[in-house]
């Protein structure tokens, strides 16, 4: 089996308070699933949002896009504020068989505290 690729960009992020950013996350074979997580300072792990069917889903300020056709994900953070500052990472759920399933993490894509 071989694995899944993920590729996140950009890989590091510089803004100002009040604007937007979007980070995108391609992947090399179909997902069932798409996890996007912000990982703090404290190396602690939130989920922020999961996207299993294409199209968008917005949360607070926060708003995914899944593209299954294209295999490609972005996540949009809008008016951002200092505490928005940190890692965010993009992960796969591939169904491996009917009772399980695997979660690929991506390499990070930072954003840094003005």
């Amino acid at each position: 089996v071989s694995s899944q690729e993920l590729e996140q960009s950009p890989q590091s992020l510089i803004v100002q308070e009040g604007e937007d950013f979007t980070i995108n996350c391609s992947s090399s074979k179909p997902v069932y699933a798409l996890h996007w997580y912000r990982q703090n300072k404290s190396k602690r792990l939130i989920s922020l949002l999961r996207l299993i069917s294409s199209g968008t889903e917005k949360s607070g300020w926060l708003k995914g896009t899944l593209d299954k056709k294209e295999l490609l994900s972005t996540l949009h953070i809008t008016a951002t504020k200092p505490g928005d500052s940190a890692t965010y990472l993009c992960a796969v759920e591939a169904r491996c068989c009917l009772v399980s399933c695997c979660l690929h993490p991506n390499a990070p894509a930072e954003a840094p505290t003005p």
